[in-house]
């Protein structure tokens, strides 16, 4: 009996010792999920916004992608790199979004408007097919940048730190 005594002891600190470290695996992991910046997030509503402008040669539409973006990196943010879909979730292109507009960076924790220029018709398309043309391009596009209506946070462009 005094042999198989030990046996039963050393299997039972084996046994421990593998339950320890199977928990401590699971929490390392656990912790570092939460830890890590999510790039991969979901889906995120955005639109595009036409901006009326004048320019040297007369009225300019802007199209405008923007989007709300929460910050959950430890680092002020500047700017996003984002892909952008249609209803259907058929991807469309893809842009930077500028979250400076004049405002300071987007720190850690916020949420904050990003927006970026995905294309301007100017008043030299005015100038040249004439108002009406004009017009017709303009609404063409809009419709066809209105089918715009979701976002996904590629990146993160940070505030340098210098």
């Amino acid at each position: 009996m005094s042999i198989s005594l030990p046996s039963i002891i050393a299997d039972k600190s084996l046994f421990y010792g593998v339950l320890f470290f199977r928990h401590l695996l699971k929490s390392i992991v656990g912790l570092s999920l939460l830890v890590l910046p999510s790039f991969a997030e979901s889906n995120i509503p955005c639109s595009v916004n036409m901006i009326f402008t004048h320019d040297d040669y007369g009225p300019a539409a802007g199209y405008h992608l923007t989007a709300q973006i929460t910050n959950r990196t430890g680092r002020p943010v500047i700017g996003v790199s984002t892909l952008y879909y249609d209803g259907k979730r058929k991807l469309l292109g893809n842009t930077e979004l500028d979250c400076l507009n004049g405002r300071p960076s987007l720190n850690p924790g916020s949420t904050g408007q990003c927006s970026g220029l995905l294309q301007a018709i100017d008043g030299k398309m005015m100038e040249k097919f004439g108002t009406t043309t004009w017009t017709e391009i303009v609404n063409f596009q809009l419709k066809k940048l209105d089918s715009i209506t979701e976002c996904k946070i590629e990146g993160f462009r940070y505030k340098n730190s210098n």
